[in-house]
């Protein structure tokens, strides 16, 4: 709304400049016309701000979240970062960014309307990050054994159970800075990493 506010002074100082720039003769006709033309610059205004806000992604169900229709990325953002995002885009996995040189990509399956991860030491990186030395020290027992459970809790976040917590919290202590599986990510309305 405060996004509306400037363009229609704008508007408004136009059409006085006008009636005014008209030799000193307005007419009503005229002063209809440019309001007219105000009211449907402000419509065409508001229009374009309620498309913006139904493009907003939301998921009704975690079915929607892994149909395959279409990329949805799920982060948790502390001042303005992530630790890591959960991209859905592949069927049955889920490809996990640390940065957009480090990835790590674990299968997953539907189980009612929950979707379950199993962990697996798959890392696609250049660089020894804090997260892959703590993947690469982790018992290859844990490989195929559900790490991470996702359930949504409303139209845009998702929480994470984790059925392996020891194997979790050794790996989100691998850092002080950032936490690598946190309990609860929100749907990127704008994409990220």
């Amino acid at each position: 709304m405060t996004r509306l506010i400037p363009h229609f002074c704008i508007l408004i100082i136009g059409i006085i400049l006008t009636a005014c720039n008209q030799n000193g003769s307005t007419t009503s006709d005229s002063i209809q016309a440019d309001t007219l033309n105000v009211k449907n610059r402000v419509d065409i205004i508001k229009a374009d701000n309620q498309e913006q806000i139904t493009k907003r992604l939301t998921f009704e169900n975690v079915s929607e979240i892994v149909s395959g229709k279409g990329h949805s990325t799920w982060v948790e953002l502390k001042d303005s970062s992530a630790s890591l995002a959960l991209h859905f885009q592949y069927k049955d996995t889920l490809a996990v960014s640390y940065s957009p040189e480090c990835w790590l990509i674990y299968p997953y399956k539907l189980d009612g309307n929950k979707i379950v991860v199993y962990w697996n030491n798959y890392i696609d990186t250049k660089y020894d990050f804090d997260i892959v030395k703590a993947i690469n020290k982790t018992d290859k027992k844990y490989i195929g054994k559900p790490f991470m459970v996702l359930e949504i809790t409303n139209d845009t976040t998702l929480k994470a159970i984790y059925p392996m917590e020891n194997l979790i919290r050794k790996i989100n202590n691998s850092s002080k800075d950032r936490t690598f599986f946190p309990k609860k990510f929100v749907i990127a309305q704008d994409g990220y990493m």
